[in-house]
């Protein structure tokens, strides 16, 4: 009788056991889910970002010296119409970055865009510099 008792919570064990190991894995398995959803909308409003910082560029006939760069805050391209994503503007803060320098490959000036945003601890784009 206590054999049978011993195998019976043995078995319990096991069921409880892998119970708990799939509902973690789902658990896991939906929180990074959010994650990457989130790191993929930070990603698309930088690209958002350096489109609008290139039709600012041609829009206002910013000039910039060779070697030299430019600095427009997206609150800035946001009231200037170039930027939609509101919501994205409320929680974050950035710029984009005109920069006029030479191509590695051609040896001439072109003028390069760069989009640089920080959401709290949410999201950082590397390289991102504080004013």
């Amino acid at each position: 009788m206590k054999r049978e008792r011993e195998k019976h919570i043995t078995r319990l064990h096991i069921i409880l056991f892998f119970l708990v190991l799939t509902a973690g894995l789902i658990t896991f398995l939906v929180i990074r889910s959010k994650i990457n959803n989130n790191q993929k909308l930070y990603v698309e409003f930088e690209k958002e970002i350096v489109d609008a910082s290139k039709n600012y560029y041609k829009i206002e006939g910013v000039e910039i010296e060779e070697g030299g760069y430019k600095k427009i805050n997206i609150k800035k391209l946001y009231d200037s119409g170039l930027l939609s994503n509101e919501d994205v503007i409320k929680k974050c803060k950035g710029y984009a970055l005109m920069e006029y320098d030479v191509d590695i490959y051609t040896d001439e000036y072109e003028v390069t865009h760069s989009a640089f945003i920080t959401c709290g601890k949410k999201y950082t784009t590397k390289g991102y510099e504080t004013d």
